[in-house]
């Protein structure tokens, strides 16, 4: 077998090693000057391989149903297995993997080291232009202008997902675009797990501040969802992972009126945070809105919700000032903003959208190409943070590699 995996990521790498432990001849070609160079980034460069939790509800998918029997085939343990079998030693911390040494390019360099051993031939800076099914049992791939012919196809070509506009490969060469020519559907592809754009121009004496922090996602006056975690607020927006758990819903469906309600004192039920400051508010009587609200949440957030009160820091608790106050108290719970959209596909750490799971086997062969095999991020699946969406390459990429790979 003559397997050409398109495209050297994570699921592109665990492809190629996949199909040449099954005694395919493999080829990867890959855009870039190294593979798996965005694998560099992943963890913030510790390199998040999957979660103990692996459980389909932290994905989204159109098909989001099938996703079982994916991961019945390649599960969070046999990520761990097969890692170790490649020589890499994996830790476990708070459900999370890890390479021991905690160094993404460890990762990326174990995994280049199988293909090497493998002797699977890989050629980077390398554009694939056009594939071709030639008659039922090869392909005919372009690159670079030189043709080649294959006996099957995986492509593993990741989505937009950090790369900038100026950087991308023209769309007609691209692997959405292959997809489509051999008769794939294409589901919008739209940047998830990014920061959000707010319309109000009110945070950039706030931008670098991070606070934990309960994130709540309304569209057109309906609960979407919540999420807990450390909020980093930028000058014109949300970010942090709470607010990336988010961004989904936004790209996927920009149309309505989004507002993110942010609570600062998570943690503490109603009765009780009604409670404190009641007390609070008797304690200060007399002194400054200022020392009022020392002690409670960041200083400089303070400062701005006091602002949004109609207050002054140098104002007086007292009963004129009461109403106000109230108010401000109210914000601490539940400070209202108003989404303006996700980032662009340059800042997201994946994206959502693709080739739909209901166009591919169990196997993750086309159902619409036979002998072409979608794998990655390419297909209409993404990760909640925490490993998911490395997970999903590790066992899409074993799942096709394997299959490919098999005469």
């Amino acid at each position: 077998m003559e397997v050409l995996v398109i495209g050297g990521g994570a699921s592109g790498m665990m492809a190629a090693i996949s199909a040449a432990s099954m005694g395919a001849y493999v080829t990867i070609y890959e855009k870039e000057n190294i593979l798996g160079k965005k694998l560099l980034r992943t963890g913030n460069g510790r390199c998040n391989l999957g979660n103990r939790e692996l459980r389909t509800d932290c994905y989204h998918s159109r098909d989001n149903e099938l996703l079982d029997g994916y991961f019945y085939k390649f599960d969070e343990d046999d990520t761990i297995r097969t890692f170790r079998s490649l020589g890499l030693i994996v830790k476990e911390s708070h459900g999370l993997f890890y390479p021991f040494c905690e160094q993404a390019s460890v990762v990326r360099d174990v995994l280049e080291s199988n293909i090497r051993g493998y002797d699977i031939t890989v050629r980077t800076d390398t554009t694939v232009e056009s594939v071709v099914k030639k008659d039922p049992d090869s392909f005919v791939v372009t690159a670079g202008g030189v043709s080649k012919e294959f006996d099957r196809v995986i492509l593993s070509c990741g989505s937009y997902a950090g790369i900038e506009k100026k950087d991308r490969i023209p769309s007609d060469h691209d692997g959405y675009a292959i997809a489509y020519s051999l008769g794939h559907t294409i589901i919008p592809v739209k940047p998830s797990l990014c920061a959000l754009t707010v319309r109000e121009d009110i945070l950039k004496d706030v931008a670098g501040v991070r606070c934990e922090a309960m994130v709540n996602l309304v569209k057109d006056g309906a609960y979407i969802g919540s999420e807990y975690g450390e909020l980093q607020i930028t000058d014109h927006g949300l970010s942090g992972i709470p607010v990336f758990q988010l961004s989904h819903y936004v790209g996927v469906d920009p149309d309505g009126e989004y507002k993110l309600t942010i609570d600062l004192m998570p943690g503490m039920n109603e009765d009780e945070y009604i409670s404190l400051m009641q007390g609070r508010m008797l304690q200060f009587q007399g002194a400054s809105v200022r020392d009022f609200m020392l002690g409670t949440i960041n200083s400089k957030l303070a400062a701005l919700l006091i602002a949004q009160a109609g207050l002054k820091e140098d104002d007086t608790v007292s009963d004129e000032t009461e109403d106000a106050i109230i108010t401000l108290v109210g914000l601490i719970r539940c400070f209202t903003l108003s989404v303006k959209g996700t980032r662009d596909h340059a800042h997201a750490q994946c994206c959502s959208g693709g080739v739909p799971l209901r166009e591919v086997d169990d196997d993750l062969c086309s159902v619409k190409t036979p002998g072409l095999y979608i794998c990655g991020e390419m297909l209409d699946v993404d990760g909640a943070c925490g490993g998911y969406n490395l997970q999903w390459a590790w066992t899409s990429g074993y799942i096709a590699g394997r299959a490919a790979g098999t005469y």
